[in-house]
């Protein structure tokens, strides 16, 4: 019965719910990296920000770790985009486009609302 369900997905439900897991389990498993490789991506747009060098306290690791670990709900919201913006544009590129999109927003979303709360 799971493996009929499975099967009656479409590919980007599949590599979305994949994806989630995987970069779960990254995101704890690399002790931060993860999340330190996304501050990079959307570090410009906190230019009035202490840079993570800067960047001193208890919450610095946890934050690293946890931003890595959120992080993965971006491919179930990208999953969602693709599945509501599919039925208006037929182009795989955009649709990709829009994919990788919602990932980068829900990164900058995410170190956002650690900066904020833990850079003075």
């Amino acid at each position: 019965m799971l493996i009929k369900f499975w099967k009656s997905l479409t590919y980007t439900t599949k590599f979305s719910t994949v994806a989630f897991f995987v970069t779960a389990a990254l995101g704890l498993l690399s002790m931060g990296a993860l999340g330190g490789g996304l501050y990079y991506l959307v570090s410009f747009l906190f230019n009035d920000c202490p840079g993570i060098n800067d960047w001193r306290g208890d919450w610095v690791w946890p934050t690293m770790i946890s931003v890595g670990m959120l992080w993965s709900l971006g491919f179930v919201f990208g999953g969602i985009t693709w599945y509501f913006i599919s039925k208006k544009i037929k182009s795989i590129v955009i649709l990709r486009i829009s994919y990788l999109l919602v990932l980068w927003l829900w990164a900058a979303f995410l170190w956002s609302v650690f900066i904020t709360a833990n850079v003075s």
